[in-house]
């Protein structure tokens, strides 16, 4: 679940990313081009920032996804011997504190791997939430400075 949401995270923050790229042409630079004049120096640093906190966000959601090696449960044929070795035993042997540890052995086999994978799975979330908290920023600072250089147009248009 959590690489499915870390993959759209990444689409949206790659689709915004892509749109905030196009801007980069030199002639929108220049002291005369139109995204000079109406975003100013503050509004292309913002810019400049937006498509970093969006590059940020594709970079921590593909963090998520990436594959790593994690435990396994183990295996029936582990489990198989265990339990045959428990069944070799002659009644005599079989006192129930070996039969106590035999279950505590393999309770201790399973709690080991289901920790590790919980611990994987808290890093995991951890990358997802701040990939789109940083996705998040980034739209809401991208959309500041869209509204900042529609209203410049209005007023521009408005008053000539």
């Amino acid at each position: 679940m959590l690489d499915d949401k870390a993959q759209k995270t990444g689409a949206i923050a790659g689709a915004f990313l892509a749109a905030g790229l196009a801007f980069i042409k030199p002639e929108n630079f220049g002291t005369a081009a139109p995204l000079s004049q109406l975003a100013g120096s503050p509004g292309l640093l913002l810019l400049g920032l937006g498509i970093g906190l969006l590059l940020m966000s594709t970079v921590l959601a593909l963090r998520v996804m990436w594959v790593r090696s994690a435990p396994t449960p183990p295996r029936l044929v582990e489990l198989a011997k265990m339990a045959d070795h428990l069944l070799e035993l002659s009644p005599d042997e079989l006192v129930q504190e070996r039969q106590e540890n035999y279950f505590r052995d393999q309770a201790r086999t399973w709690e080991s791997v289901l920790s590790e994978q919980d611990r994987l799975s808290d890093i995991k979330a951890s990358n997802l939430r701040l990939a789109q908290l940083t996705l998040v920023s980034a739209i809401v600072l991208l959309a500041l400075i869209l509204l900042e250089i529609v209203a410049k147009v209005a007023c521009y248009r408005l008053h000539g």
